[in-house]
Order: C-alpha cells, then sequence, then structure tokens
C-alpha cells in the first residue's frame, strides 16, 4: 500500500497518499482511522470485509481500545461522509455479526494526474486611491463575477460572504493560506483605481497551491459602463481554466446583459448595501430604480424580492405585504431568465416562508446536482419542512463539502431529530432558543440561563421574547413563559417553525387549548413535519385530544405526498440519499 493511489467511486475520490477524500474535488473531513477503515473497504469492493480483517489491518492488535465501541464510531463517520445509511445503504452494508460489504462500483485512477483547477474564490478588490464614488465596487464588482460563474456545472465557486472574510486591507494576500482555509485551487485578487471618468482594473488569478501566478490582465472601462469590466473578467478567468462548458453554461454566461448602464450602477450599489440589515432599505430602493431604468435585468429583480422578502421577515417594521411584493420580482425574474440560479434559490427561500415548502422542495432538488452550496443550504431548509429529515441533513453535508464555512439551518434539523448534543454546539447567538433548550435537556442549564439573561438585555427583536420563554421555562416560572409565547403570538410573527416550536413550549407546560390552535396555524402554514410531531415528547399533552389526532393525520398525508414528489423530482439521485419507511 505504499504507492499512492486514486480510487473513484460514485462522486467521490479516495486519494490513499495525502490520505483525502474528496467530492466534486472538494475535500470532505474524514479522521485517519476511518479514512483506514474506508481504503480497506474500497479496496475490497463487493466483498465481506471481516471485522477481524479491520481490526488486524488497522488497530494492529491494540489492545488498549475498545475496539467495538471504535469500530463502529468510523463506521459511523465513513456514512456521514458520504452521505450514507444504515437502513438503506448505497455504499457501505452491514452484514449483521461477520463485518461490512462496500457497494458502490471502485475504479482506480491515475494519481499522478493532475488535478483540474475548479474550486475558486474571488476576493474583494483593493481601493488603490480613496473614491467615494467607485469604492462600492472593492466589493460588489467582485461579488457580480462570483454570481456569474457560480451558475456553472464545471466550476465550485466560494460565496462572497465566503471571501469577505479574507479581505486584506493594504497587505498581499497569503495564496497558499487562503487556499487551505478557504480549500480552493485558484484565487481570484484584484486593485481598483478611478482615473478621471474611467476606472481601472488589474486582477490576478493564483494557483492557491503553489502560489504561482497564472495571468494578470488589466482592463479598463467608462464608469458608465461597469458591465463590461465584469463580462471581460468574468470570460478571462472561464478562458484561463480551460472550462468545459456546456451549452446550458454557454446560455448563461451571455444571458443576462443590461441594457442600462444606469441600471447596472444602481444594481452594483444596491448589492454592497444589501448584506446590511442597517441598509436594507437603502439597497430596496436602488434596486428598486435598476428595476426602473432596465425592466428587464433578471437579476436586479431576484435580488429586489430577497431584500422585500428579508425585510419582511426580519424587520420590527415588516408586513406580510412585503412577501407578496418579493414574489412578483422573483415571478419577474424567472419568467426573464428561467435559468437563473439565484432567483431559484432565493424564491424557494421565501415559498418555505409562504407554506409552500413543497413547490421550494422540487425547485432546488431539481438543481442539486450542481456545485451550488447556497441552493443547497436551501434544500436542507425546505427538505425539514417537508419532514425530511434525513435528506435535509444529508443536504447540508453536501452543501458543507462544497463550501466548508457555509451556514446552514440544519441545528433546527437537528433538534427536531431530538439530537441535542449536535444543537449544543451551534452558535448561540443564531440558534438561542433551540440550543438552550437543548443545553437543559442535556442538564446544562447553568450554560443556558446566563446566555439568555444576556441576550434579553442586548436585543431589541423577537428573539428577545423566545429568549424570556426559554430561560422562565428553565427556572420553572410557567406563568412568565407562557406571557412571553403570548407577545410573540400578538406580534405579525408567522414563520411556521418558529410557530411549532411555541406550540409544543406551550404543550410541555400544559396549556393545550392554546397549543392546539396555533398547531393549526403551523400546519395550515406549510410546516409538516410528521415525524417530529409524532415522537415529540413535549407534544405528549396533546396526544389525547381528537383535534390533535386529526392534525398529525392532515401532517402525515402532506409529508407522504412531499417525500413521493422528492422521489418524482430526483431527490434520491440528486442527493444519493433514500428516504426510509418512516418518511415515506
Amino acid at each position: 500500500m505504499s504507492a499512492p493511489e486514486v480510487f473513484r467511486f460514485d462522486t467521490f475520490e479516495l486519494h490513499t497518499g495525502p490520505g483525502e477524500l474528496r467530492q466534486h474535488g472538494d475535500l470532505v473531513k474524514l479522521a485517519p482511522q476511518p479514512l483506514k477503515v474506508l481504503e480497506l473497504l474500497v479496496r475490497r469492493n463487493g466483498q465481506l470485509l471481516t471485522r477481524n480483517e479491520i481490526r488486524e489491518h488497522v488497530w494492529c492488535g491494540d489492545t488498549f481500545v475498545d475496539f467495538e465501541q471504535g469500530l463502529n464510531f468510523c463506521i459511523r463517520q465513513i456514512r456521514e461522509a458520504l452521505g450514507d445509511a444504515a437502513h438503506a445503504p448505497r455504499f457501505v452494508e452491514t452484514i449483521p455479526r461477520r463485518g461490512y460489504r462496500f457497494l458502490m462500483p471502485v475504479k482506480a485512477a491515475d494519481a499522478a494526474r493532475p488535478k483540474p483547477l475548479t474550486r475558486l474564490i474571488v476576493l474583494p478588490f483593493r481601493m488603490l486611491r480613496p473614491d467615494a464614488d467607485t469604492e462600492f465596487l472593492g466589493f460588489s464588482l467582485p461579488d457580480a463575477i462570483t454570481a456569474s460563474l457560480g451558475g456553472l456545472d464545471s466550476l465550485v465557486v466560494r460565496s462572497s460572504v465566503a471571501a469577505g472574510r479574507f479581505a486584506s486591507g493594504s497587505e498581499a494576500p497569503d495564496p497558499k493560506k487562503i487556499g487551505v482555509d478557504a480549500e480552493v485551487d485558484v484565487i481570484v485578487t484584484g486593485t481598483l483605481l478611478r482615473a478621471g471618468d474611467a476606472v481601472r482594473v488589474s486582477a490576478q488569478l493564483t494557483d492557491a497551491a503553489t502560489g504561482t501566478l497564472v495571468w494578470s490582465d488589466a482592463a479598463q472601462a467608462p464608469v458608465g459602463d461597469l458591465f463590461r469590466l465584469q463580462d471581460d473578467l468574468t470570460q478571462r478567468i472561464v478562458s484561463s481554466l480551460s472550462l468545459p462548458l456546456t451549452s446550458r453554461d454557454e446560455r448563461l454566461l451571455h444571458r443576462d446583459v443590461p441594457a442600462s448602464a444606469r441600471a447596472y450602477d444602481f444594481f452594483l450599489r444596491g448589492n454592497q448595501l444589501s448584506y446590511d440589515s442597517k441598509q436594507w432599505s437603502v439597497a430596496r430602493d436602488l434596486y428598486l430604480r435598476a428595476v426602473e431604468e432596465d425592466s428587464g435585468y433578471a437579476p436586479a429583480w431576484a435580488r429586489l424580492g430577497r431584500i422585500h422578502h428579508v425585510m419582511s421577515k426580519y424587520l420590527e417594521t415588516g408586513t406580510r405585504d412585503g412577501f407578496g411584493r418579493a414574489e412578483a420580482a422573483f415571478r419577474r425574474a424567472l419568467e426573464l431568465n428561467p435559468e437563473l440560479t439565484i432567483a431559484h434559490k432565493l424564491f424557494a427561500q421565501l415559498e418555505v416562508d409562504l407554506g409552500r415548502a413543497r413547490d421550494a422542495m422540487a425547485r432546488l432538488v431539481e438543481r442539486a446536482q450542481s456545485a451550488d452550496a447556497e441552493l443547497l443550504a436551501g434544500l436542507v431548509s425546505a427538505c425539514r419542512y417537508c419532514g425530511l429529515l434525513d435528506a435535509s441533513v444529508t443536504a447540508h453535508g453536501r452543501a458543507v463539502s462544497l463550501e466548508p464555512r457555509i451556514r446552514t439551518s440544519v441545528p433546527h434539523t437537528w433538534f427536531l431529530q431530538a439530537d441535542y448534543g449536535r444543537v449544543a454546539t451551534s452558535r448561540f447567538a443564531e440558534f438561542p432558543y433551540i440550543v438552550a433548550l437543548s443545553l437543559s435537556a442535556l442538564g446544562r442549564s447553568n450554560e443556558a440561563l446566563p446566555a439568555l439573561r444576556d441576550l434579553e438585555q442586548h436585543t431589541r427583536t423577537r428573539l428577545k421574547d423566545f429568549a424570556v420563554a426559554a430561560r422562565t421555562l428553565i427556572e420553572g416560572n410557567a406563568g412568565d413563559s407562557i406571557a412571553a409565547v403570548g407577545r410573540i403570538l400578538a406580534s405579525d410573527f408567522s414563520d411556521p417553525e418558529g410557530l411549532f416550536y411555541l406550540s409544543r413550549h406551550l404543550a410541555h407546560l400544559n396549556a393545550t387549548g392554546p397549543a392546539v390552535d396555533l398547531l393549526e396555524r403551523v400546519v395550515a402554514g406549510g410546516f409538516f413535519c410528521y415525524p417530529a410531531m409524532a415522537s415529540d415528547p413535549w407534544l405528549a399533552p396533546l396526544r389525547t385530544k381528537p383535534a390533535f389526532t386529526k392534525l398529525l393525520r392532515e401532517a402525515e398525508t402532506q409529508h407522504r405526498e412531499a417525500s413521493a414528489l422528492f422521489t418524482r423530482s430526483g431527490g434520491d439521485k440528486a442527493l444519493g440519499y433514500v428516504a426510509v419507511a418512516g418518511e415515506r
């Protein structure tokens, strides 16, 4: 086993030399011992590998470890890395009391063959000289290039949010460090300089592994024709990487061309501000001006839809009217360009909130085979709302394999699976309610309570009452906890998943009447996670209620219909996932 080898199976490659598992070229994290077990399984593809053989090759007679526990841990880690399941295996089959068999066909590849450069990040550009009129381009131009390249089948592009973490200020970035941290092969960097009525961009493409400059180029365009800069740089990147473009890729690269330079300027300025919640209203107005100038520019409609959505959902001043405006903008974007990935992705997020999780799930599943981590992150939520919890976790795994630092809503999936240990490792600031309750379930209330009190003091959003509800429940103060839930319900809060949490919260406190009434809103609002509703112990006080039984049957019916749609839409193939009987 000394000579490095590469074994290919499904969408994975196992590199024995460096000891790496990769999917679509991206590193899949797997500890050394599970990697050794996986290598044995792959080498014995299709044959029984006994537990004794694994022990001899991997544990080497070490009597100071619990072999059974260690092997079971390794197999679980392998299955999680491959998106496999013990009950319906595609990769690793358990042979009871004997060992394991690797099911997927394996091909040996040439380890010396150079790996194609397919993973790319576009860093924010540096301004060589301060200029208030064009400084927005430092973020917006790389963001636009990222969006243009992001839909290509042959390229994995890190998000602008991920790229923003590597902004270097005045110092030249270290390509090797960025390559390791961002897990990319190539890095695009650049500088911007305003020269009279023109903007000059100097851009470089660097091989992250070696630090070698692949190419360096300079382009210049009038301030009133900024799209030319984006288009020139995008085409140069595609050409230099010798990407195998499909006919769909060619269409995507040449489809969305703004007819108005002013519209594109408004669009880029809006993009810069759209990531700052304090600037959302300004970004919205810029997008509105963009579509007024050029009503045929699909990306501007898609971004306008997103701003209407997030403002309505997250701001205290938001109303449901914004959801209607968001949907109209998304539909206009897709009417102009039915293949616009960002529009499908953002529209699906809105559909989940509008109670149309099945539509969102089907929309995203059809595109889940592309290397788009954010699209897969959207699928995490859509599958969960439909009760496809294992599929939700698998979508998260695929998203992370493409974008290691991407944040998905998978902690909510773990919570519904009662996997409180995993939820407790999540960022408290992002998931305070479920993290606090998970810590409490693990007997760690002493960690949850100070964090909740701190949140109550420093937030004025609806999260404050969620924090109060959780804290007072943990403290045993049922009256104050129910009152906090009441304040949330009295507001315009309408997120179906959040309402489900509140219904189980009320049920746990024996407020059974309000809990059932709220659960009716939950199911009617499009959240029908039947596996959680059927097994959640906090809902036990409701199980003798005929109204709850009726709601559970309705949730099960919708769940089964969604599961069938998942299969018809190609979800099994797209995620390499097979739903278990309980999910069907």
